[in-house]
């Protein structure tokens, strides 16, 4: 690459990364309905043009944040996911690292919140929250996949999807109300029922086939 496009390759990341933690600080503060790119452009100090050659409107602004986030998150837990530790174990650690996040950096977690609450309310942004879950959705299904292999267990591509989607709602929800409420939520509660329900499902073959067919029950 020439000296001259790799410089101006720089300079629009560093442009565009500005402008993502401006959005970030301005989004939490004011609220995603509530925050204009006006705000955005003067909390970075630059131009509401930059914002829109950017990412041309606010809906953009907050997907690329939580884009942003989720990547950091996954390679993270990813990183974490140990098959060497106990399958009961294995959640742990990734598990103690979010509720930490969420101490650390909460308005991080209530820009995904946001994000929620937009796609509600927008068929686009509803196709790219559920995006985004999808791609979280497969990062837990493949730890139960693997998980299930370690434990000499059969394990259905249905009930790595229901066990993902009950890690991702545990995740959400206790996140929620602990960002809301710190007192009433212990930071190894996560961890701790993901471990209990692993437990259950390796012990008890009923376990099992409840998680590949939820809907069994019923009938």
């Amino acid at each position: 690459m020439p000296r001259g496009e790799f410089d101006r390759s720089a300079r629009k990341a560093a442009t565009r990364a500005r402008l993502l933690d401006a959005a970030a600080r301005v989004y939490a503060a004011r609220g995603f309905a509530g925050a204009t790119l006006d705000d955005v452009a003067a909390e970075a100090g630059l131009t509401k043009g930059a914002v829109y050659g950017h990412f041309g409107s606010k809906d953009n602004l907050l997907v690329a944040l939580m884009e942003e986030f989720l990547a950091a998150e996954i390679a993270a837990q990813v990183g974490l996911f140990d098959r060497d530790e106990k399958t009961w174990k294995r959640p742990f650690v990734g598990s103690d690292r979010w509720m930490e996040e969420l101490d650390e950096t909460p308005d991080a977690f209530r820009l995904l919140v946001e994000f929620w609450l937009a796609a509600g309310r927008d068929e686009q942004m509803r196709e790219r929250f559920l995006a985004g879950l999808a791609v979280l959705r497969e990062m837990f299904a493949g730890f139960v996949t693997e998980s299930a292999a370690d434990a000499g267990l059969e394990q259905s591509p249905e009930a790595a999807r229901h066990f993902a989607n009950v890690s991702v709602a545990l995740s959400f929800g206790l996140g929620m109300i602990r960002v809301a409420d710190r007192e009433q939520i212990s930071p190894a509660l996560l961890g701790t029922a993901l471990s209990v329900l692993i437990r259950g499902i390796e012990r008890d073959p009923e376990l099992r086939a409840d998680m590949a067919d939820p809907d069994a029950r019923r009938e």
